[in-house]
């Protein structure tokens, strides 16, 4: 990808840094340095470092969880959500529904404008979704399939039209950042990632994949200037090699795994929050083999001994999962529901009862990305199932192609992974773990009416009953086996100020050096 903007010296400085990080990993370095607040120009800069890179830097394309820590910075969306899972105004200055929730007016501020001057208004608005809506290879037409149609009105705002009632719209408009229409139809789609340009308080400057991705502040942004003026995001999938760069100081901010919290310790800042991430088993019942069968299912669920997961894997870092397959910041979380039963005797007799005659059961698992501890998370679930006779072949892959395989229903056993629902509402969960329009690996009729049903009740009171007969329906058929819902752990440099967020997020954007 060509460079947006200046400063190549800085850029390649930071090459340096990146494959400094992955250098003393190689030779086994573990460098200390010191911990003095940074001062002068180093209070200008951050750096982070995700576990996965940009797939693409057209927001139109891509919406993976690591890129759209990014796209935040440099796009606007309609609104966003808050760090504690509330949703606030953003490029929309607020948004009202008729009374079937099926339209949906979203005033817009007349302030903004995108990074090379032009004014974003309502026409930018609406080609970005319309941008999505017509280009088959969107990951994010899944938030745009319930939208009928997309227009301007006469007072500058944008009116959306939707197939049927959707309380939820609001968070999912959340997903689409807003691209300038021109600019973008001059360039096409392989110009705009070469060059992006949005609103948000920080311009793209360059990408060098499995480098580094720079940013710097845009001085007019409507919201005021950042603290911080250049970031640079670096792709370290190793978590040795992260936490040696937060400790080297090459690395301001970055996550880290529960294993790791108490090495940091005096030497930068741990933190910690409850996510709205769920740690799952699922398994393929479309192949015909075992996991079609539901006492097999259940059995599974059943030798689980999510506690000792938690204690002995996470650290203490984790939440037993109960049948609700959400967080508790989640909206569609219900505290009331039973645990989730441990029982190996009866696990063991469910197993015998079920069709199941010992041949091992791929389990496909991502050996890094988002999920913690995850090669010891397979291994324990692993030999928890073979407690109760199932054998088990586990098959590690990285996040990216454990992400192809699942969009592509590769998966011929069980596998284990993460959601994270960004809008913190379970609508996005129950269309890709559950639905017929995501990557469910099976079909369950009832279930899927009661989405429908879910997805057009208005009153949220009563649209939270159905999401809880959802949870109950999949605590007894096993579909989606809840494992742990995630602490997330993080380490920054000492003296930054930084705040987590229930989404999961890294936002630096209101970031500062003390």
């Amino acid at each position: 990808m060509s460079e947006s903007g200046g400063r190549p010296l800085r850029f390649h400085a930071l090459r340096g840094r990146a494959a400094g990080v992955i250098a003393a990993l190689a030779v086994g370095a573990l460098v200390l340095a010191g911990c003095s607040t940074p001062t002068g120009a180093e209070t200008s800069s951050i750096t982070v470092a995700q576990p996965m890179d940009l797939k693409s830097p057209d927001p139109v394309i891509d919406n993976s969880l690591y890129s759209t820590n990014i796209f935040r910075s440099v796009f606007d969306q309609l609104n966003e959500v808050m760090p504690d899972g509330s949703l606030a105004p953003r490029l929309a200055t607020g948004w009202t529904a008729s009374g079937d929730a099926r339209t949906w007016t979203f005033p817009l501020r007349r302030d903004s404008t995108f990074h090379d001057g032009t004014p974003v208004t309502a026409a930018d608005v609406v080609f970005s979704f319309q941008a999505v809506m017509g280009n088959p290879r969107s990951l994010n037409r899944i938030y745009t399939n319930n939208i009928e149609n997309v227009a301007a009105d006469r007072q500058g705002g944008v009116v959306f039209t939707l197939k049927k009632a959707d309380a939820a719209f609001p968070r999912i408009a959340y997903y689409i950042s807003i691209v300038p229409q021109q600019y973008y139809e001059r360039v096409g789609p392989e110009g705009f990632a070469d060059n992006p340009i949005g609103s948000g308080p920080y311009r793209f400057v360059s990408w060098t994949p499995g480098v580094s991705v720079e940013l710097t502040s845009y001085p007019e942004y409507w919201g005021g200037a950042p603290s911080i003026r250049n970031v640079t995001v670096l792709p370290v999938a190793d978590p040795e090699a992260r936490i040696n760069g937060l400790l080297a100081g090459d690395i301001d901010l970055t996550s880290l795994t529960p294993a790791q919290i108490s090495a940091v310790q005096g030497a930068a800042e741990p933190v910690e929050k409850q996510a709205n991430q769920l740690v799952y088993l699922s398994g393929n019942a479309e192949a015909g083999g075992p996991l079609a069968d539901q006492k097999l299912r259940n059995a599974i669920s059943m030798a689980i001994d999510r506690t000792t997961i938690i204690d002995t894997v996470l650290y203490g870092y984790g939440a037993v999962a109960s049948g609700s397959a959400v967080a508790p910041d989640v909206e569609g979380y219900d505290g009331s529901l039973a645990p989730l039963d441990h029982d190996i005797a009866e696990a063991t007799r469910l197993v015998a009862e079920s069709n199941y005659r010992g041949t091992p059961i791929p389990l496909d698992y991502p050996t890094d990305g988002n999920v913690p501890m995850s090669n010891q998370l397979a291994q324990a679930v692993a030999a928890q199932l073979s407690r109760i006779g199932i054998r088990v072949e586990l098959r590690g892959s990285d996040a990216a192609s454990f992400d192809l395989k699942w969009t592509s229903h590769e998966f011929r056993g069980l596998y284990l992974s993460q959601f994270s629902p960004s809008m913190m509402d379970a609508s996005t969960t129950l269309n890709y773990l559950f639905g017929p329009t995501g990557n469910a690996l099976f079909s369950d009729p009832e279930i899927d009416a009661l989405i429908v049903q879910a997805g057009t009740t208005v009153d949220e009171r009563k649209r939270r009953a159905v999401m809880s007969e959802i949870w109950l329906l999949n605590q007894q058929r096993s579909w989606v086996i809840n494992l742990d819902y995630t602490v997330s752990t993080y380490g920054k440099t000492i003296g930054l100020r930084w705040q987590p967020r229930a989404d999961g997020h890294v936002d630096w954007r209101t970031a500062s050096w003390q």
